[in-house]
């Protein structure tokens, strides 16, 4: 039996729990395909999952994988597998809802691949599709940006947050960032954010107060705990919070009454729901990669570790020190 390598964890804990094992490569099953990995994405909610932190929704049983998304090659089709880009051979990306990316091979089906252009390099294939679906989605979709508005990104030198100045500057919005250090803010500036907020030189949403006197218009949280309360005081009348992490914990549930002064709104994001959907998937790949061909969307790539090194790059994102995107190596 042919098999490969692969990373599971018996138990919630450290990167350390994090073990790279021999396991058969799986077989795709009817409308399934298999996918030879080039490179797997390294997502910050896989640490949290690790952890046992992640959202409820996920049941777990151990042992488990790990990874949300691939770059590679379909390289065997199951029964009835088809679709557009669907063969043999062709490159893909890949959007895994069983958590099992990190893997030299995955099985999944028709609707969760992504076909990869030739002129998008593999490294890419990997990098976009969590971070870049949710950065365009949130930007296009769930806020539908205006020219002239502005926004407040937390985390903005990570891969999504770098995504997300990239992609509200393509809409014409001005674009305040927060980070934790002068480095990663010269990153953010590189790619366009028009003022950064070093939070740990001060308070933040004064500050944010101070760049935008009469409040933000949108505020991109991927923080939640610690940022989400400070946030309803930084926005403007009718402005919008997008919750789409939890990297501090999870926010107090909010009183409705909150949101009446100002008549401003909360709004939760999590891509899952829109992988329910494969025409939007299509759809806003199709936006994200086109931005990328034509050179108005770059993506920062920090570091590329080999897969026996998992559990050093999850190490490495959630200790905060990577500016862009992580990638594993097959």
């Amino acid at each position: 039996m042919d098999t490969m390598k692969t990373v599971l964890f018996y138990e919630f804990g450290g990167p350390e729990v994090l073990k790279i094992e021999d396991a058969p490569i799986p077989e795709p099953g009817p409308g399934e395909v298999l996918v030879k990995h080039e490179y797997i994405g390294v997502n910050f909610a896989e640490t949290l999952l690790r952890r046992g932190l992640y959202t409820r929704s996920i049941q777990f049983k151990m042992p488990s994988g790990v990874g949300f998304e691939a770059s590679g090659y379909i390289v065997k089709l199951g029964e009835g597998a088809q679709g557009e880009g669907i063969r043999e051979g062709a490159r893909v990306a890949a959007l895994y809802r069983k958590s099992a990316a990190y893997a030299q091979y995955g099985v999944l089906t028709t609707k969760d691949v992504i076909p990869l252009p030739d002129e998008v390099p593999m490294e890419i294939g990997a990098a976009f599709p969590v971070q870049g679906l949710t950065a365009w989605h949130m930007l296009a979709e769930s806020h539908k940006t205006q020219p002239g508005e502005s926004v407040l990104i937390h985390a903005v030198a990570g891969g999504c947050g770098l995504l997300c100045v990239q992609i509200a500057k393509h809409f014409g919005v001005r674009v305040i960032g927060t980070t934790s250090s002068e480095e990663k803010a010269k990153a953010a500036r590189a790619m366009g954010a028009d003022e950064i907020i070093i939070y740990t030189q001060g308070d933040w949403m004064r500050e944010a107060r101070k760049l935008s006197p009469g409040g933000v218009n949108l505020i991109l949280d991927s923080v939640g705990r610690d940022t989400f309360e400070k946030g309803l005081e930084a926005l403007a009348d009718f402005g919008q919070i997008i919750l789409y992490g939890s990297a501090s914990g999870d926010v107090a549930q909010a009183v409705p009454q909150m949101l009446m002064r100002g008549s401003r709104s909360i709004t939760g994001f999590w891509l899952n729901t829109v992988r329910d959907h494969p025409d939007i998937v299509r759809r806003d790949a199709d936006a994200v990669l086109s931005l990328h061909r034509e050179g108005k969307l770059k993506f920062t790539i920090d570091e590329v570790f080999p897969l026996t090194r998992a559990g050093d790059a999850q190490h490495k994102l959630e200790s905060r020190q990577s500016i862009g995107k992580i990638l594993i190596r097959c």
